[in-house]
């Protein structure tokens, strides 16, 4: 590649990188300082609410993270600054009792529902920490493997067949001891594929060699899924939470390379094929993370667009979703919960602009 390529490629990730660090609160009456605006959103009614949750400014940091070994000086410092800025927002989101676990939304006091006009009013819309926000904040943090295993141990408490058995995953995996998305006991059992992902790269890089039934239960619940194809032919179902395939393609596109072996072997060719597969016809944002997630994975083949403004505006993309009815264990529910009149999505130009990012820099690794 020649030296100006180099150059403009370099400028393009770091004026990409003041894009994103434009988009960061300055501090105001809905966002505290240091946060990244995101807003939720229902498919087709008319509803839209800013709301300020750790679980965009979370990510957008980690996405950083994940790309700090190959930025230039420069934009190491304004990704620096960002997180200088995000960071200590953290401790708003921290379980009101002063565990190491994490809340969506701020908890003291809560600020369930930001914004809305009815459901923040009562206290049983209030959620409970989750475990996909503490691993998020785990990994940016860089957790030891003191915290990890006290993390671990709560954890338990909380997973398939601690004090009930879970409902709303598919039959097969009832019995599965596997962790939930949610701490707290009033909360139902719930199995989701990219949670869970981003968990056990918490997890793993501690006990790889010492994985315990819960572990081992969760491991055969990602691997069975994929290799049943559930994350095809059953996304919702699989990832509540990120109810898409590109979605569970790009957080399995993570988790692969700190699996154990025997769980990278059985899958990590399923999702290679797939990932090349779903790129044929794949538009917008979703093209962006499917061609991140094959780059992380090597796949060096795939097509080399770059990103056009058009993909960061993409209006029906959305990196998460909340079911209005998941919690509900009937039949009748459960049939329900996949139509979209029951979703609420959540968007950020912000983290668009980190996925972004995140392939420009890919590209730049493979390309140099």
């Amino acid at each position: 590649m020649l030296e100006s390529e180099t150059q403009d490629n370099h400028s393009t990730v770091e004026s990409q990188l003041l894009e994103l660090k434009a988009l960061q609160s300055k501090g105001d009456s809905v966002y505290p300082k240091g946060i990244f605006t995101s807003q939720r959103y229902h498919p087709f009614l008319p509803y839209k609410r800013e709301d300020d949750n750790l679980f965009f400014t979370a990510s957008v940091l980690h996405i950083l993270q994940g790309l700090d070994a190959f930025l230039t000086a420069e934009e190491k410092r304004i990704v620096d600054d960002v997180r200088l800025s995000a960071q200590p927002t953290f401790k708003l989101f921290k379980n009101k009792d002063g565990l190491d676990t994490y809340n969506f939304w701020q908890t003291s006091p809560s600020r369930h529902f930001p914004n809305g006009l009815l459901m923040n009013r009562f206290k049983h819309f209030q959620i409970p920490d989750d475990v996909d926000d503490t691993a998020l904040v785990y990994l940016i943090e860089n957790a030891s493997l003191e915290r990890v295993s006290l993390l671990r141990e709560k954890l338990k408490e909380h997973a398939n067949l601690a004090y009930k058995r879970a409902y709303n995953p598919q039959a097969e995996f009832r019995d599965y001891r596997c962790y939930s998305t949610f701490f707290g006991k009033e909360m139902y059992i719930e199995f989701d594929l990219c949670v869970l992902s981003n968990l056990m790269r918490v997890i793993l890089p501690h006990f790889k060699s010492d994985l315990n039934e819960y572990d081992i239960d969760t491991l055969k619940f990602i691997e069975e899924s994929v290799v049943k194809k559930h994350h095809l032919s059953k996304p919702f179902y699989s990832a509540p939470n990120y109810p898409t395939t590109p979605l569970i393609l790009y957080h399995l596109a993570r988790l692969i390379p700190v699996l154990p072996e025997e769980y990278k072997s059985s899958i990590e060719p399923i999702v290679k094929e797939d990932i090349l597969v779903q790129l044929l016809s794949a538009q917008g944002m979703n093209k962006v993370i499917l061609q991140n997630a094959a780059l992380k994975l090597g796949l060096t083949q795939v097509e080399l667009e770059d990103a056009q403004p058009s993909m960061l505006d993409d209006t029906t993309f959305y990196f998460f979703h909340a079911g209005m009815i998941t919690a509900f264990e009937n039949r009748l529910a459960q049939s329900l919960a996949d139509s979209r009149f029951f979703h609420l999505r959540y968007t950020s130009k912000a983290l668009n602009r980190a996925l972004h990012i995140e392939n420009l820099v890919l590209k730049k690794m493979l390309l140099s």
